[in-house]
């Protein structure tokens, strides 16, 4: 049996534990795959092989985060339960309402558009605000954690390793001198894009994927990270319009010269995804990094 089988019948085990079926799967991504349990609560099953220290360190940065959640107008996940069975690992999490921003943008246009654009962008400003008492920057749910009580120190080891990955030579050091170090360490979630932040109506109800892409480090990056995945070819449900609302909220913010260099480093962050993970994200990051 393959690799791939094997893991597909280590599934299936899972699955037939909770009386459910591959049907009730409702989203999926690089480090898992989630499953409608009933109304009220969904099953991630991790993929194979990920590390017990990754499973672990996820549920503790949930439960940490979740004890400022009031600070925020979303949900974030709640883990109810967890467990190891079949040799993979997995969380019994509450279903949290509305749909993927993506999936909203695809069926509006107009002020509508235009208004949950807004919202998704507003959003991404309160992330900071869900993380108290870090004393380091760096990675937050990664087993080998970078960390550091520099910030520009972390940055540059962080997207060192990625670009080594694919071999990329960058001049990091141009890129990080020019983000500013920030007075104390606050939330950064990496992965906030469209496809994990969910609405309805026209407002942001929840946040997702809060994991190995999450860091403590200037909370500025949130929003430019918001706007830089309103482009289409990252997100192909964002259209230039989209993105040139971004941009003019960045602008209002005063966020917009700081926002290329930090574009920059996300771009050298994200370059480890290489083409056979996400080919989009990573023409973007080459784009992103031969851009003056």
């Amino acid at each position: 049996m393959t690799d791939e089988a094997c893991a597909i019948s280590d599934l299936d085990n899972i699955l037939k534990r909770f009386g459910i079926g591959a049907s009730a799967l409702v989203g999926a991504g690089a480090e898992a795959q989630v499953f409608a349990l009933n109304d009220a609560s969904v099953l991630r099953v991790n993929r194979a092989g990920t590390l017990e220290a990754d499973a672990s360190s996820r549920i503790v940065l949930l439960n940490r985060l979740g004890s400022r959640s009031n600070r925020a107008s979303f949900d974030i996940p709640r883990v109810r339960d967890f467990g190891f069975e079949s040799g993979l690992y997995f969380t019994v999490e509450d279903r949290l309402s509305g749909i993927p921003v993506s999936d909203a943008l695809v069926r509006l246009a107009g002020t509508g558009r235009h208004r949950l654009v807004h919202e998704y962008l507003e959003a991404s400003l309160q992330l900071g605000e869900l993380l108290s008492g870090e004393t380091e920057y760096g990675e937050l749910a990664r087993d080998g954690a970078i960390r550091n009580s520099c910030f520009k120190t972390f940055l540059r080891v962080r997207a060192q390793e990625s670009l080594r990955v694919r071999g990329l030579r960058i001049d990091v050091d141009r890129i990080v001198d020019a983000i500013e170090e920030p007075d104390q360490p606050k939330l950064v979630h990496l992965g906030y894009c469209p496809s994990n932040v969910l609405c309805a109506d026209g407002r942001i109800t929840a946040v997702l994927d809060f994991g190995g892409t999450t860091i403590a480090g200037n909370s500025q990056f949130n929003p430019i990270i918001a706007a830089a995945f309103l482009n289409p070819s990252i997100t192909p449900a964002a259209g230039e319009k989209d993105q040139l609302q971004a941009r003019g909220w960045l602008r209002e913010r005063g966020l917009l010269e700081t926002g290329f260099m930090v574009q920059k480093w996300l771009a050298a962050y994200w370059s480890f995804c290489g083409e056979d993970e996400d080919l989009p994200l990573y023409h973007w990051c080459l784009d992103i990094l031969q851009t003056h």
